[in-house]
């Protein structure tokens, strides 16, 4: 019987961290003490790994010849120290040719701490610029994938925080060849036989692509003969220091995908052609980032916006970067965490290339989620470590953080911050491969006899046309006939501006409670926002602002005074009469002022990102599974050729943006995904096709 190779599934387990190694040092070479072994050679670690590794995997000669737009894609098994991807990267800034790229895919099961890394490689001082780079983006302690894009021009990271064995199923389950040049690095193989077992060695070869190369400091037989058995010429050379020998390996035969049994592709396109010209109908936050990340593809994108850049839910002021960690692992908190990780990296880089302007477009100054001690007693547990994306706070410390006095304490995220969601659009449809087109009313997508995809106006007049197109129109996708299906929910969300004066003009970082208030922009702090469950009218209401206000007020006692002096509440905490409202009880719009947009939800609180089933053929397609939903089907989803979706962003267009704009553009150029499987097909919009045979609808 074919073996089962599973994807990454979390469950409902509870939520740990990585754990962390413990070294200790022998004349200066950091050891494990876990597995009782030098990290590298004692005699000259920075020498060993450019013997075996940079010249073992014939790393320049790949590199050199690399042309403009193609990709070399490095996997290494046990990261270590990162003195190898140091290598890399030094090698890449001598010798990368102009428009290529270079993909870097790192496993490690035991992640060195931030000043652990510092530490053991103090000693590089040749790589010292490059360390520092690699140490400013190292991830939290967070099992997953961990994208971090341009670490220099044209070169990018996943790490992947996990057991080997796991993280290559993943992989694996796509049946996608990708890797060029394989690092093998674990410890020795007689003292971290895990590594180096079949269960690893044998994923090695479906995913490589022809002609790929494995190189390792080892020689042991047993992993000679695990690399021969599944198809790789092994060749064995003089090994670095008082090693006589190490290995190369080179693939030699057609790897066999179908040797192993997988999960049902229900979630993975039958057709997927990689596109050249994209329409990308609606220009927010999701509009915005996918065009970007298809220009800096090679696409031609022409976004295509009924009104006006970031008009609709992207409209407000000032937004959060936002993320709720949970105690237990589940397809929400652990993509809302994933998310979050991946916007907090991807917007401090648009800041520090100055692509966004601080104080502007946003502060990356942090948030404090504000909660009662008694309910962070197992998050604490979870989320113990001092490189944790989330620290937990006493009243005093986060009134110390925050700049303001509050009587509670809570959860910090210090590597977070507020937001322009306009700024933001800006800056990433900025790119000469992006045509903007706003103010054209409502648009649907018609296919074209010729296989293309035409943007029409309620005229039936053609805006544009291409290869592919891609919705994000929020709840208005479902106005289209081929997204009818998705469970989408308009939600009305209003924001009060306040005017900052008093105690709010000392606010430092954003806090969230029943609302958020980020620091002054522009001398005025957004406020909010109310909810609104399937309402789209986006008139201010005075109820609104009065909600607004008493929950900021309720949350956080001290701004009392300076609303009061805003005119906005009454000494007593009510709403004026005399300040926010008229003598008849109308808003007065010259005292108080706000915003009121519309956001889309789903049903299961969680984003729609993927291609576009045809409804009729997965039904037909995926049939069985009304009568067992663990049945394997051997098919992947009938999908509409050229037609995707990006939509149910909710109120966290800010966190969910970017990754989903690395997922989909990796899906369509079949690139290594930017995250574990499960949660790819947690936004799947397919998946709700699949719930409803599932439950028999």
């Amino acid at each position: 019987m074919r073996e089962l190779i599973s994807m990454i599934d979390r469950g409902n387990q509870d939520w740990r961290l990585m754990s962390r190694p413990t070294l200790n040092f022998v004349d200066g070479t950091p050891r494990s003490v876990d597995f009782d072994d030098d990290y590298y050679s004692p005699t000259n670690g920075l020498a060993e790994s450019s013997y075996v590794y940079i010249e073992g995997g014939e790393i320049v000669p790949r590199i050199k010849a690399l042309k403009a737009g193609q990709t070399l894609t490095i996997a290494e098994l046990g990261v270590g120290t990162a003195l190898n991807l140091a290598l890399l990267l030094q090698a890449w800034s001598l010798f990368a040719p102009p428009d290529a790229h270079c993909h870097y895919i790192g496993i490690e099961k035991y992640p060195l701490r931030r000043a652990q890394l510092a530490q053991v490689n103090a000693q590089w001082e040749a790589l010292g610029e490059i360390n520092e780079v690699i140490m400013s983006r190292w991830p939290a302690p967070i099992p997953g994938c961990h994208r971090r894009n341009s670490l220099l021009p044209g070169f990018s990271v996943d790490f992947w925080w996990g057991d080997a064995t796991d993280v290559l199923s993943d992989l694996l389950s796509y049946q996608q060849t990708w890797i060029d040049v394989w690092f093998l690095d674990g410890f020795s193989p007689a003292r971290n036989e895990s590594m180096w077992g079949a269960a690893v060695i044998d994923r090695l070869m479906p995913i490589s692509n022809p002609e790929a190369i494995v190189t390792t400091f080892t020689a042991a037989g047993h992993v000679r003969r695990a690399l021969e058995h599944n198809g790789f010429s092994v060749t064995k050379r003089t090994g670095f220091g008082g090693k006589r020998e190490c290995m190369t390996a080179t693939r030699s035969s057609h790897p066999p995908l179908k040797a192993a049994r997988f999960d049902t592709d229900w979630d993975q396109p039958k057709h997927c052609a990689s596109p050249k010209n994209c329409l990308v109908i609606g220009a927010g936050l999701a509009g915005s980032h996918i065009a970007r990340k298809l220009a800096e593809a090679g696409c031609t994108v022409t976004v295509i916006e009924r009104n006006s850049l970031a008009s609709g839910g992207s409209s407000q002021p000032q937004g959060v970067i936002y993320t709720r960690p949970s105690h237990k692992h589940g397809k929400l908190a652990d993509f809302s965490l994933a998310a979050y990780c991946l916007s907090t990296d991807h917007h401090q880089q648009l800041f520090s290339h100055q692509q966004l302007c601080e104080g502007v477009d946003g502060e990356m100054s942090g948030y404090i989620q504000l909660r009662d001690a008694d309910k962070l007693t197992l998050l604490i547990s979870a989320f113990a470590d001092e490189d944790s994306p989330v620290k937990f706070v006493t009243p005093d410390e986060a009134s110390r953080i925050s700049g303001i006095p509050l009587d509670r304490g809570g959860m910090y995220f210090p590597d977070s911050g507020w937001l322009n969601p306009a700024g933001v659009c800006r800056s990433l449809i900025n790119h000469p491969k992006i045509t903007l087109v706003e103010g054209v009313g409502a648009v649907k997508p018609r296919q074209l006899d010729s296989g293309l995809w035409a943007a029409e106006n309620q005229k039936g007049q053609t805006i544009a046309a291409g290869d592919t197109v891609i919705l994000t129109t929020a709840w208005q996708a479902t106005d289209s006939t081929e997204l009818d299906f998705l469970p989408l929910q308009p939600i009305r969300g209003q924001t009060t501006q306040l005017s900052s004066n008093g105690v709010l003009a000392r606010m430092r970082c954003t806090v969230c409670h029943d609302g958020y208030t980020p620091p002054a922009r522009s001398g005025e702090h957004c406020i909010g926002a109310t909810y609104g469950l399937n309402e789209t009218t986006l008139e201010e209401r005075a109820d609104d602002h009065r909600l607004n206000l008493s929950q900021l007020a309720s949350n956080i006692p001290s701004l009392k005074g300076a609303l009061s002096e805003t005119g906005a509440l009454s000494e007593t905490g009510a709403l004026s009469e005399t300040g926010a409202l008229s003598e008849t009880g109308a808003l007065d719009k010259q005292r108080l002022k706000g915003i009121a947009a519309v956001r889309c939800a789903t049903s299961d609180y969680l984003p729609i990102a993927g291609p576009v089933p045809d409804k009729i053929a997965f039904n037909r397609t995926f049939e069985g599974l009304r009568h067992d939903r663990k049945r394997h089907i051997d098919a992947q989803q009938p999908n509409i050729e050229g037609l995707w979706v990006f939509t149910g962003l909710g109120s966290r267009g800010l966190t969910s943006a970017p990754i989903l704009s690395e997922m989909l553009v990796s899906m369509m150029f079949q690139r290594p995904p930017p995250l574990p499987r499960y949660l790819m097909q947690a936004v799947s919009p397919a998946r709700f096709l699949r719930r409803n045979l599932i439950k028999g609808e």
